[in-house]
């Protein structure tokens, strides 16, 4: 289990998204896992976290709410 869990709640935000990712994983601290919520995004935001290669990135999408 990790020592931090990084949750990034996102919709149709792309651009943010991966600026967001990219600024956790420059961190220096390596134990954390990044949890992306998706809240029905339809930017390819979906296409692009599950694109994503670091098996500290979890994607999570949930319909629209």
């Amino acid at each position: 289990m990790p020592l931090a869990s990084v949750i990034i709640p996102t919709y149709n935000r792309l651009a943010l998204l991966r600026e967001a990712i990219a600024s956790v994983l420059r961190q220096t601290m390596p134990d954390f896992e990044i949890l992306a919520i998706d809240d029905g995004s339809t930017d390819g935001t979906t296409e692009a976290a599950l694109g994503a290669i670091d098996s500290r990135i979890r994607y999570i999408r949930v319909p629209h709410g």
